[in-house]
């Protein structure tokens, strides 16, 4: 009998001692999910941009620090990583980081190039790394996804409040932007790729919070009017019209919802001069894209004789301004105004495909995965996904007439959609041909 005493004693002394050292390591998980969160409003949302007082501080870097010392001192983190052949983007990316190390001594402007990669794209790796790290689970994604609304809302409302640096410009008083990061385009593609997952939380959503995702969203629409951004209207009418499609039959009463909001937000709040901008998409002949040496049609044919001459190393990484006013005999130093041409004439053709590659991997792991959460009824996979291949395409839209190849934008896409292929991946290498036929 003391025996059997001592025997449960010591059962209960093991949980507890279990439950002690268990304690910790959840409060890491915890801390590293909300540093997460909160480096996602900084770096995605880049919302300190509103606190230039606050530069010299390095908050962000203060914050990328944190996240990195959480993630490596909590064992369930290192224990369950996903390995690179889980995470096809991570391959790709690091893929585009050698190419762009190997392409420097070609580079137009080696010094610049390198400078690029040490204080810039290396940044993005780790951060793509870490959100594909700490996102793979369905309470972690909403929380960041989340953060990424907020940060989106938060900015929006310091547009229409006067709060931080405002931004207008003279060729068109009517367009504002928030801080000296994000110009108009930047932020109308923030809005883009903030708005689907948004969008897809809705269902799911507490009460609270589902009046907090719909207030985000008619804020988000509001800063699209706002920014007059011709890009950003086209990715909006792919995401409007991808978001109706992926939608359940039980779920689309909300995506309808959402774009009746998003429609009357523009017929009553857009100001005549931004559908006068709108209209030359259609009546383009005096636009000053097409006319105009400094216009778009023209910048993109002198990438393209960038892309000819360097297909295989391209002019370096971050050359394309310097060598815009190279090949173009003129002192002008422009961005290319367009994401892809952007990374073939930087990067070269092998840097155009290992881009390319990763959004295909994105948008197709995300529907792949959609597929089977739908066969199986996982709604909480099916919101995800869904989410990430409307963003993905979206950005796709509307990054071909922005610069966006290397920015925290396409970073944290490229981070979530690893997220989710990481955790899913498995599942469907494991379902069997004769189990998908019969689906």
């Amino acid at each position: 009998m003391s025996r059997v005493l001592q025997q449960e004693d010591g059962i209960e002394l093991g949980s507890e001692i279990e439950q002690e050292i268990a304690r910790p390591r959840a409060f890491r998980g915890r801390a590293l999910l909300w540093g997460m969160a909160i480096l996602t409003i900084f770096f995605a949302a880049q919302f300190l941009q509103l606190f230039p007082s606050l530069e010299g501080f390095q908050v962000a870097k203060i914050a990328a620090l944190v996240v990195v010392i959480l993630f490596i001192t909590t064992p369930d983190q290192i224990a369950d990583r996903a390995r690179l052949r889980t995470t096809p983007q991570l391959k790709l990316m690091l893929g585009m980081l050698a190419l762009a190390l190997i392409s420097v001594p070609f580079s137009v402007w080696p010094s610049g190039s390198l400078r690029f990669i040490g204080e810039a794209y290396l940044k993005n790796v780790v951060f793509v790394y870490l959100l594909a790290q700490t996102a793979r689970s369905y309470g972690n994604s909403r929380v960041i996804a989340g953060a990424l609304i907020t940060g989106s809302a938060l900015l929006v409302i310091a547009m229409l409040s006067g709060f931080g640096p405002q931004v207008t410009y003279k060729a068109d008083p009517t367009r504002i932007s928030v801080g000296g990061s994000y110009d108009p385009n930047d932020m109308a593609l923030l809005f883009v790729v903030s708005i689907p997952f948004a969008v897809f939380m809705l269902k799911d959503a507490k009460p609270r919070t589902r009046i907090f995702l719909i207030g985000a969203i008619a804020l988000m629409m509001i800063g699209m009017v706002k920014t007059g951004s011709r890009g950003g209207f086209l990715g909006l009418i792919a995401i409007g019209i991808l978001i109706l499609i992926r939608s359940s039959a039980q779920f689309r009463r909300y995506s309808i919802a959402a774009v009746v909001i998003g429609v009357l937000l523009f017929a009553f709040a857009a100001p005549r001069a931004y559908w006068e901008r709108i209209d030359t998409m259609i009546n383009y002949q005096e636009d000053y894209n097409v006319t105009e040496k400094v216009g778009r049609l023209v910048v993109w044919e002198t990438g393209l004789k960038m892309v000819a001459a360097r297909p295989l190393t391209g002019v370096g990484i971050s050359g394309f301004q310097t060598a815009y006013a190279k090949f173009s005999n003129s002192r002008i130093e422009i961005s290319p105004h367009n994401t892809f041409l952007q990374v073939a004439a930087e990067l070269g053709l092998p840097g155009f495909l290992l881009f390319v590659g990763i959004i295909f991997v994105s948008i197709r792991g995300a529907q792949r995965i959609r597929k089977r959460a739908l066969r199986r009824h996982e709604a909480d996979i099916i919101w995800l996904a869904s989410a990430v291949e409307v963003s993905f395409i979206g950005f796709a839209v509307s990054a071909f007439f922005l610069t966006h190849a290397y920015t925290a934008i396409f970073c944290f896409l490229v981070g979530i959609s690893a997220a989710l292929i990481a955790k899913q991946q498995p599942k469907l290498e494991a379902e069997t041909p004769l189990e998908i036929e019969y689906a």
